[in-house]
């Protein structure tokens, strides 16, 4: 029977695309959470591409999701299988789900309509990659998913867009049958046009305008939804840019700032780990990362402590003062160009004067333009200066894709560091 004493947590770990390491965060999660005496159970919610049950040493899974397909199991919690760890157990999914879009929406169906029977303390799902709607809607299963994001620019970019994404899916749902919403919705999520909505803020503002009752429910929903970030793989555990970076542009566009929970340092001892199928909390050649990951989980089951309060290592964001936030200059957009994607963010960087433009299409960054004006001018420039030089940068590249001046060809593409 379910725990009817104590309220399942349950936690959406999600990222806007693959590589950034989000099933290795949450097998380990899973592990380090068991270790404080608490229920865990991780469901594998990568629906055709499953595999988190390898990082946990497990070879081979006897029951999975597909049974829910195929009938021979009517419960998720019929296909609860033990790990070698205490407390700890698996819903595993399968590498052999039929393509067919349909199978992957039932499944999504099934899981959120059975994961509230289950008894357990917390439930992690390990989403898919991307911003599917199946993905989405069991991200929001919880106002406090976690999203998963390295410092790469086109790991950046996609987390923002799915949190934007996620955002709007959340206001869809609350009115699935209102045309008026669908529509504006429908328009902010479109290529740039003269009329379009461009922010969640002005989406709010515009529905004002026709009845407040429904944007003071949109603001409430926005109030009370507030998803966590672990930035992974880097190479500094006081790096944080990809946390500053979604944290500057989601707030300016989409109303929300997800809370910066930790970072998990890279290491080779990881890789090792993981080739060798072992969770890379078990290795005492990763005890740093693994002492990052208790952290992380420490914060996550005392979210009213929060991290602004207590800078531990700075690793978290903490909250920006008016002086802190004038010193970090971004500039982020989409651009459409002969029906080709672009996403182009401008960035000062530390404190050398450098400003970066990097510019990237489906994943691959495309262009990549570094000038340290320190260098050229034999001086620093002081931040007025800076945020002049920052946006007169933007505003080239998009002026240099709009006109075709800038060599994006495909034997540009340069793959991102994993």
């Amino acid at each position: 029977m379910p725990n009817s004493t104590k309220r399942m947590q349950i936690w959406p770990i999600a990222s806007g695309k693959g590589g950034v390491g989000k099933t290795l965060i949450t097998a380990n999660l899973g592990i380090v959470l068991s270790r404080m005496n608490l229920k865990v159970i991780i469901l594998d919610a990568d629906l055709g591409a499953s595999n988190l049950h390898t990082l946990l040493g497990i070879h081979y899974l006897k029951r999975t999701l597909n049974d829910l397909l195929t009938g021979r199991s009517t419960e998720l919690s019929q296909i609860v299988v033990d790990t070698e760890f205490s407390g700890l157990r698996l819903i595993g999914g399968s590498r052999h789900l039929p393509t067919h879009p349909e199978y992957t929406n039932q499944l999504a169906q099934k899981i959120r309509a059975g994961i509230y029977k289950l008894d357990t303390d917390i439930l992690l799902l390990d989403l898919g990659g991307g911003i599917g709607p199946d993905v989405l809607d069991l991200f929001l299963l919880s106002n406090q998913g976690l999203m998963v994001t390295t410092n790469d620019p086109s790991s950046i970019q996609n987390t923002y867009q799915f949190l934007k994404m996620a955002v709007y899916r959340k206001i869809l749902k609350s009115f699935p049958s209102n045309p008026l919403i669908s529509y504006m919705i429908h328009s902010a999520t479109q290529p740039r046009k003269t009329d379009a909505i461009r922010s969640i803020p002005e989406l709010v503002e515009r529905i004002s305008h026709v009845d407040h009752y429904y944007a003071e429910v949109i603001q409430n929903l926005l109030e009370r939804f507030s998803p966590r970030m672990i930035v992974n793989m880097v190479d500094d555990v006081d790096d944080v840019r990809a946390a500053r970076v979604v944290s500057t542009v989601s707030s300016k566009f989409s109303g929300i700032s997800p809370v910066l929970v930790g970072t998990v340092s890279y290491s080779p001892g990881i890789k090792k780990s993981t080739l060798g199928l072992r969770p890379f909390t078990l290795d005492p050649q990763n005890s740093a990362s693994t002492d990052q990951l208790n952290l992380i989980a420490q914060r996550l089951l005392h979210p009213e402590e929060p991290t602004q309060t207590a800078p531990a290592a700075a690793e978290e964001a903490p909250a920006p003062a008016p002086a802190e936030e004038k010193k970090e200059i971004w500039y982020m957009d989409n651009v459409l160009h002969e029906n080709r994607p672009f996403h182009v963010l401008t960035e000062k960087l530390q404190q050398d004067g450098a400003v970066q433009t990097s510019i990237y299409s489906r994943g691959r960054i495309v262009f990549s333009r570094k000038l340290v004006y320190s260098e050229l001018t034999g001086g620093l420039p002081d931040e007025a200066e800076l945020q002049r030089i920052v946006h007169k940068q933007h505003l080239t590249a998009l002026k240099g894709i709009e006109s075709g001046r800038l060599p994006l060809k495909a034997q540009n593409y340069l793959k991102p560091r994993r």
